[in-house]
């Protein structure tokens, strides 16, 4: 079993029916996320203002290649990691029949 941990701030990768997104969010608190999923993106946001430091803002926008299950998307933050599960929606395989006239 592989052990993945975003080592440059955000990994990707594929688990069974479902993508993973880990994002390095070290010193930001569940309360300075912002989450988005929208047109086949998740949009990550942070902000964090401490009284007498720098402010800490953190962005990033990550494209998927495939179409999610929008209603089932999950989302944990635990030292420091965010944890996004996508999972890709099956019709998308099966596609769509187009009738010839």
């Amino acid at each position: 079993m592989v052990t993945h941990h975003p080592a440059k701030g955000v990994e990707l990768y594929r688990e069974d029916d479902a993508f993973v997104v880990l994002v390095e969010l070290s010193g930001f608190d569940r309360e300075d996320v912002d989450l988005r999923w929208h047109d086949r993106h998740l949009h990550v946001e942070a902000e964090r203002h401490d009284p007498g430091e720098r402010s800490r803002v953190f962005h990033r926008s990550i494209g998927l290649p495939r179409s999610i299950r929008e209603a089932d998307i999950t989302a944990t933050i635990e030292d420091g990691v965010l944890e996004v599960t996508l999972p890709l929606d099956d019709r998308e395989r099966e596609g769509r029949r187009i009738d010839i006239t």
